[in-house]
């Protein structure tokens, strides 16, 4: 086919055009279907993706509709995720570790989650763009998926906190998304068992121990530690150093590992770069989640502390904490009763309990998603030149302490909201 050799040169060998064939017959009620063109579009900031390469594409075909037999031509904006080429950048980030588990939620878990509304006749959530293929070897690794800009959805910036509108739009996202896996894991377990097992730890498990604690202790925590000298009284500081020289590391992996009875498909990187948002006329109207590298079987409260400690800032979480959780509660439980499960299964209470037992994790994930989108644009790693095959994680990610009064303010205002709701 045409344009095989340069898909498969840009974005793997495993890459076909018969698969996007495929996709514009079903999509679009085609037949005789033919790709007429293939337009490489720019990729993304650096900065907004650390585990591949991104390209962007529009692509053109002709075809018959099955219906009435008319020859239409039809295109679509396609974005494509693969493994990065640079070994350095490859290894250093074990990006086919994450690939694997992407891949795996797009192929079999939403599948499932996806089929079980379906059955309800009930699309309670739809906030995740079209998969068009996705595949793993941990060599020709790669995702093909809509590029929903074209819809009006744009990406949020790394730095900016949200305001209520925004946050509460998110969180009731987040409760769509975790209702219809509790929902599922209430009325099917044994399937929804089968899914949850399939997804694999990428961060927080004994085996990355190595991999991850250095840059946690020798970069991360000195960073957060001089915002918190510098914006707040000595006490904060003094907590803050009593949770994190006791195993932090080991608290994180204990929290993905608890599967009570909250426990559900979770999105995993809850920061700002994975939110996509439609306006019309100024107005804010819908928005969706991606990259699902991070997706893990754990506590509905992981995403939840994860996106409320990274994307808002203080005084939008002391004047609108509770009203975003009871939103969420809300929404949760019109779900589940839309999808034929008891209301009961989420009580406010239990929410908010669920919260504070995951409040650790979220604060950790928020450190490290603070940390790097409060970085100016000359501070971030160019993953691309990352020299060698393997280069420890801390060389890589280095993180100079932060000198803007603003910046230090946010991340210490995140541990002090933490530490007076006593999560920790």
């Amino acid at each position: 086919m045409e344009f095989s050799n340069f898909l498969q040169s840009i974005i793997s060998c495993r890459f076909e055009e018969s698969m996007l064939v495929k996709f514009f017959e079903n999509a679009f009620d085609l037949e005789n279907v033919t790709i007429t063109n293939v337009e490489n579009k720019d990729g993304v900031k650096k900065g907004d993706s650390y585990l591949s390469e991104v390209n962007n594409f529009t692509v053109s075909a002709s075809g018959k509709h099955k219906s009435d037999g008319k020859v239409v031509d039809v295109s679509l904006p396609i974005i494509t995720k693969c493994l990065p080429k640079s070994v350095g950048w490859l290894k250093t980030f074990r990006s086919a570790d994450f690939f694997n588990n992407e891949c795996i939620f797009y192929n079999t878990v939403w599948k499932a989650m996806n089929q079980f509304q379906l059955e309800k006749n009930v699309k309670v959530f739809e906030s995740i763009p079209l998969c068009i293929s996705a595949y793993s070897d941990g060599t020709n690794d790669y995702i093909a998926l809509e590029n929903v800009n074209y819809k009006g959805f744009s990406q949020l910036t790394r730095s900016g906190g949200l305001d209520f509108d925004h946050a509460q739009l998110i969180m009731r996202l987040f409760a769509r998304f975790h209702a219809l896996g509790l929902a599922f894991k209430d009325q099917k377990p044994e399937e929804f068992q089968t899914i949850a097992n399939a997804l694999h730890e990428t961060y927080f498990s004994e085996n990355y121990r190595n991999w991850y604690s250095k840059f946690q202790i020798n970069n991360l925590f000195p960073l957060i530690r001089d915002a918190i000298k510098q914006q707040l009284p000595e006490s904060y500081l003094r907590r803050f150093d009593e949770v994190t020289e006791d195993d932090f590391f080991g608290k994180q992996i204990k929290s993905c590992e608890r599967k009570g009875r909250l426990a559900v498909i979770t999105h995993g990187d809850a920061w700002a770069p994975n939110f996509l948002l439609k306006y019309e006329g100024g107005n804010l109207m819908d928005a969706i989640m991606i990259d699902f590298q991070l997706a893990r079987y754990a506590s509905l409260g992981l995403d939840i502390t994860f996106f409320l400690y990274s994307c808002t800032e203080q005084p939008m979480r002391l004047k609108y904490w509770d009203r975003l959780i009871e939103g969420y509660h809300e929404t949760f439980v019109s779900t589940l009763k839309q999808l034929g499960s008891n209301s009961q299964l989420l009580t406010l209470e239990d929410l908010k309990e669920e919260i504070k037992l995951s409040a650790l994790f979220g604060v950790g994930m928020s450190m490290e998603a603070l940390a790097m989108s409060l970085l100016a644009d000359d501070d971030v790693a160019d993953l691309k030149a990352i020299e060698g095959e393997e280069v420890p994680l801390e060389n890589v990610w280095v993180l100079p302490l932060l000198k803007d009064v603003q910046k230090q303010q946010r991340v210490a205002n995140m541990l002090k909201h933490a530490i007076d709701s006593n999560f920790f």
